[in-house]
């Protein structure tokens, strides 16, 4: 009979769960604590995860440092609220500085409390700037708009553990203190990854394929012409509007064909910055190809961001099809 699994009612500490899971975070150092049970109780129930216990925080940092240099792993820390969280800072400089992927999940109270003399609560917004990489607040979750943009906020906040080198990572996570751990399965997540220069290319084998531009600078011939050949291949169409500078043969104005089936495309590439037209879009998934390799969800479909040029990324596509 396989083990029961009992995770806390609080929706935001089961994306995160669920989320460490599904970029293969399993190493975490414990140190107890209240504003942190919800969190701390639901992973001692999933053996998935490799948990130690350390009553200091400051020393818990210091064995995150070690374990992750050794084991070349990304390691997470938990601690309760208040002044606890502010043993990890000589511990997290030294990540810092090491480009060690430390993720310091601190548990808080609502953060309207912070400066409010609420016992317990302090502000952690602004940590030192040679502390961490990274700092996401994470409130409850109130709304499916809230669930989509805190599961893109820690996306994002984990994979900036090994973005550019790595480095450390601060979450800090609101609870309510849930006494209730009666769920037995973690919810569905949208799941975000980057591909890095280097990296193997996901296989593209979707039905339809699409590519949308936002507002783009003026694009070379070779860029031009490998987006071309790439809708070729795959039987694509470029949706976009004038600020795209795109004027090749496969351009599409979403808003002049409102019924178009290229609308509910199962891959969308996303390319270019802002766009003020108000398009209707309904991709499956979306892929963003960006030099920057930032993590923009405009279509709430995210799942792979290409930190590549745009040239490079058509021109793998056309000749190989992904997987190299």
């Amino acid at each position: 009979m396989s083990e029961q699994k009992f995770y806390t009612s609080e929706v935001n500490k089961q994306i995160l769960i669920a989320l460490l899971k599904a970029h293969n975070i399993r190493k975490v150092i414990a140190s107890p604590g209240t504003t942190n049970i919800t969190f701390t109780g639901s992973i001692q129930n999933d053996p998935w995860f490799e948990i130690y216990s350390s009553v200091d925080e400051r020393s818990a940092a210091y064995m995150a440092c070690g374990m992750s240099a050794e084991s070349g792993e990304p390691v997470v820390l938990t601690c309760t609220g208040a002044t606890a969280s502010r043993n990890y800072i000589p511990g997290l400089t030294e990540a810092y500085y090491r480009k060690l992927p430390v993720l310091a999940i601190t548990a808080s109270q609502h953060f309207g409390r912070a400066g409010q003399y609420s016992p317990q609560m302090l502000d952690r917004t602004r940590p030192p700037v040679d502390c961490v990489k990274m700092n996401v607040n994470i409130p409850m979750i109130q709304s499916a708009e809230d669930r989509w943009a805190y599961t893109v906020m820690m996306n994002d906040a984990l994979l900036e553990l090994r973005h550019n080198g790595g480095g450390p990572v601060l979450l800090n996570i609101v609870t309510d203190y849930s006494p209730d751990f009666t769920v037995h399965e973690l919810p569905p997540v949208q799941v975000i990854n980057r591909i890095e220069p280097g990296d193997e290319l996901p296989a593209l084998n979707a039905g339809t394929v699409g590519v949308f531009v936002g507002a783009h600078g003026v694009m070379s011939p070779e860029l031009a012409g490998n987006i071309e050949a790439f809708c070729e291949r795959y039987n694509g169409a470029v949706l976009c509007d004038h600020t795209s500078n795109y004027r090749g043969r496969y351009k599409v104005n979403p808003n002049l064909v409102p019924l178009s089936p290229r609308q509910g495309m199962d891959v969308m590439i996303h390319i270019g910055e802002v766009s003020g037209a108000y398009m209707t879009l309904r991709p499956s998934q979306v892929w963003r190809v960006s030099p920057d390799g930032v993590v923009r969800d405009a279509f709430k479909k995210l799942r792979y961001v290409f930190q590549m040029k745009e040239e490079d990324f058509f021109s793998r596509y056309v000749i190989h099809g992904g997987g190299v």
